[in-house]
C-alpha cells in the first residue's frame, strides 16, 4: 500500500509539472505573437487628425493620389 501512494504522488507531481510547462509554453507562444503597434500606424494618424480618405476609410495627410477626400 505504501508503494502505491509513492507511485501516486510521483504520477501527480509529473502531471502537475506537465501542466505547468504546457501553460507556460502556451503563454509564451501567445505573448510572442501579440502586436504591440497598430497596423499602418492607424492610432497615430487618428491623433494627428488630417483629411479623411474615403477610399481607405482612414485619416491621412491628404497625399494619396488615388484617394478621395470629399464625399460625392
Amino acid at each position: 500500500m505504501k508503494k502505491f501512494f509513492k507511485h501516486l504522488v510521483k504520477a501527480l507531481l509529473a502531471a502537475i509539472r506537465f501542466a505547468m510547462v504546457f501553460l507556460s509554453e502556451a503563454v509564451r507562444l501567445l505573448a510572442s505573437s501579440a502586436q504591440t503597434k497598430p497596423a499602418d500606424d492607424e492610432l497615430n494618424n487618428s491623433f494627428r487628425g488630417g483629411a479623411m480618405n474615403h477610399r481607405t476609410g482612414k485619416f491621412d495627410d491628404g497625399s494619396d493620389p488615388a484617394g478621395w477626400y470629399e464625399r460625392d
